[in-house]
């Protein structure tokens, strides 16, 4: 199917050349499509960006003014971006388009409408300090303050507040299906939600949340602003469609049936990874059902990877039961095929990975051109302890390194006392996480225990205990007798049992009570106790952790080191969604951790496991390699024997290589799968 190119404004021929030199002909029907409401499905690396701009470029060309094309996209970077090239094309006008995230958008148009919603024009946006701040207040509002260590916490409620907001369901039932442990104080939260709504309306502020759900009013609720909007955007283009939640499609569309019905949604839906931020699958799956007459258009040429690479991202993403049905093809030349690898433990994983890069990188890939894809963020914690120890420098794009967290230096500080119990700076640390011991307690107590020659039989003796205040004594001579129960680990030859003391006493109401996703934390300090696993010194593991700050950002390996001071990325595939490097590596595909449990328990777990595993297989430009060991290591459990994830083993075996470790550096190929 072919389409000629109508453009009537001055320059239009060179437009037109430019669309039949850098578009292929799925693309041109793509940016050129009619109006009305029109679907573009982007593979990985088909050129979306590039077909939304050129999209954008046709319509003014066409004669559309450019203030009347809303183009909302998901970053201010993409946003930027497709800006930036757009006025490649088209010059100065490009700047006159609205181009920004759903955000961005609705503060441009609240602050013109904002007395339409009860606000004045001049509110403040709450960041997220501020929100856990008034939702603080609010929290003392609905009496919820001082009722404990273990009652909602502020920035839960926060987080909470918000996620009810983007997924359209009633706070008491998500509080029932998340925090069931909160049953006793959910009337108390819903009074603190509506206290903080209140409280936001009085100090004339709004939340990210206020910007999409005002918006929203706006145009729900006043027709005449609904009809004004409509008007004001002859043309609206939706970067990412499957990311929007319920509230933004809703918004999007609202607009396109009040105007000239002219919608254009670009997404994967293949990509859909974000439903624990409340995206909505369906908002792209169901695109044409909700809006009957609208077109489909596919880009199915790959222009990132390698045919082998093409062919086994199709056949990982096949075996999902929902989806539009579409088959990647590679632009590229043929290079190896991905590369399956069995390890004997997550030790020996982390040690081929390391290998693995450096080799790579003796044939010239530089390590900023080589990232480790984890599903879990605790997935890389022996890897991180690896790359520490060889000297090799990376970046941790799912968060804060490993070793900086403050849940791993509050275990850490249990492990230095008992190494050093002279440590004041991890006196320093500990003694602060009791309730009710703060800087002036916390002071008092270590000026008593430093004063003696072993501090931590001195926070035993009743002079110590006369200076904790009496609400908090029971909580301190719990802590007291978790040191005990450390030391009884046998912590100097033993670090690993250590950690795992630790866990079993009171730190796990500590993390509870003081951070955000404590399971997550958790889950950190038992791949901690697994790293320390290998160690037989509490003195040398300490040390090796400590001085592993000292790698981070190191820009050399020592002779013949790279003069840029190159990173190899570590990132959760969530975090690498958008992104592409020359090498891949995709580590711990074992079943019940990619796809893991919790997931699986969930109606549709199974596909968008399968769509964060697709995301991460199409990161990859040339090589792909994809790891797991034969056994993994659980505390209190000892070594368990695993099986490969489901999402290699689905995948007919003629399309990867499968290698086995023959000695300490040499991979064996063999010819087919090993179970």
């Amino acid at each position: 199917m072919s389409r000629k190119i109508r453009l009537q404004k001055p320059g239009s021929d060179r437009l037109r050349e430019r669309f039949e030199r850098e578009l292929n002909e799925a693309q041109r029907l793509a940016a050129t499509a009619p109006d009305g409401f029109n679907l573009i499905l982007a593979g990985p690396g088909s050129g979306k960006t590039r077909v939304i701009t050129y999209r954008v470029a046709y319509l003014i060309a066409r004669g559309v003014a450019p203030e009347s094309i809303l183009l909302v996209t998901f970053t201010r970077r993409a946003a930027r971006e497709m800006i930036s090239r757009l006025e490649g094309i088209i010059g100065p006008k490009a700047m006159k388009v609205w181009a920004g995230t759903f955000h961005h958008v609705g503060n441009r148009i609240l602050r013109k409408s904002a007395r339409a919603v009860g606000y004045d024009p001049n509110f403040t946006i709450l960041d997220g300090e501020d929100q856990r701040d008034l939702v603080k207040l609010a929290l003392e509002d609905a009496g919820l303050v001082g009722t404990g260590r273990y009652a909602p916490k502020p920035a839960t409620v926060q987080h909470l507040i918000s996620f009810a907001f983007n997924v359209k369901r009633p706070l008491a039932e998500l509080i029932a299906e998340r925090h069931p442990d909160w049953i006793g104080w959910a009337e108390q939260v819903e009074a603190a939600a509506a206290a903080y709504e209140r409280r936001k309306r009085a100090s004339n502020c709004m939340d990210y949340d206020d910007l999409l759900g005002l918006w929203s009013r706006l145009i729900t609720e006043n027709e005449e602003q609904r009809s004004a909007l409509g008007r004001m955007f002859r043309h609206l283009l939706v970067d990412e469609m499957q990311d929007t939640n319920l509230v933004q499609v809703e918004l999007v569309e609202a607009i396109a049936r009040a105007g000239e019905g002219n919608l254009t949604a670009v997404g994967d839906d293949a990509q859909s990874i974000y439903k624990f931020r409340g995206a909505h699958y369906d908002n792209i799956l169901k695109f044409p059902e909700r809006n009957p007459g609208s077109q489909v258009f596919r880009l199915e040429t790959n222009y990132r990877s390698t045919p082998e690479i093409v062919a086994f991202t199709n056949a990982s993403i096949s075996k999902n039961a929902s989806g539009f049905p579409k088959t990647l093809v590679s632009a590229r030349e043929g290079g190896p095929r991905p590369v399956v690898v069995a390890t004997a433990d997550a030790y020996e994983e982390a040690d081929l990975i390391c290998q693995q890069v450096l080799d790579w990188r003796e044939e010239g890939i530089g390590l900023s051109r080589v990232a480790v894809l984890y599903r879990n963020h605790h997935d890389s914690i022996l890897l991180q302890g690896e790359l520490a120890q060889r000297g090799i420098p990376y970046t941790v794009r799912s968060g804060m390194r490993f070793f900086e967290q403050a849940h791993i230096k509050d275990v850490m500080a249990y492990l230095r006392v008992q190494a050093n119990p002279k440590d004041e700076p991890a006196w320093a640390r500990l003694l602060p996480l009791l309730p009710g011991i703060g800087p002036a307690k916390s002071s008092a107590i270590r000026a008593n225990i430093m004063a003696s020659e072993n501090p931590i039989v001195a926070l035993e003796s009743p002079e110590a205990m006369k200076l904790v205040p009496v609400k908090s004594k029971g909580e301190f001579a719990a802590f007291v007798a978790d040191l005990r129960s450390i030391r009884k680990a046998e912590p100097e030859s033993n670090p690993s049992a250590a950690i795992l003391a630790v866990l079993k006493g009171g730190y796990p109401g500590v993390a509870k009570a003081r951070y955000e996703h404590p399971d997550q934390r958790l889950a950190d300090v038992e791949q901690l106790s697994v790293l320390a696993a290998r160690y037989d010194s509490l003195d040398k593991f300490v040390a090796d952790m400590l001085l592993a700050g000292d790698v981070y950002g190191m820009d050399s390996l020592g002779e013949g080191a790279e003069p840029d001071g190159e990173q190899l990325v570590l990132s959760t595939i969530h975090q690498a969604k958008g992104l592409e490097w020359f090498r891949v590596i995709v580590p711990r595909l074992v079943e019940h951790g990619f796809p893991g449990d919790r997931a699986l328990a969930e109606s549709g777990g199974e596909d968008e496991e399968r769509r964060v595993f697709y995301v991460a297989v199409t990161r990859a430009m040339d090589e792909l390699w994809l790891t797991y060991p034969l056994m993994v290591t659980r505390p209190g459990q000892g070594s368990i024997l695993t099986s490969p994830s489901r999402f290699v083993t689905e995948v007919d075996p003629a399309l990867y290589e499968v290698a086995d470790i023959e000695s300490e550096n040499d991979l064996a190929w063999t010819e087919g799968p090993r179970a």
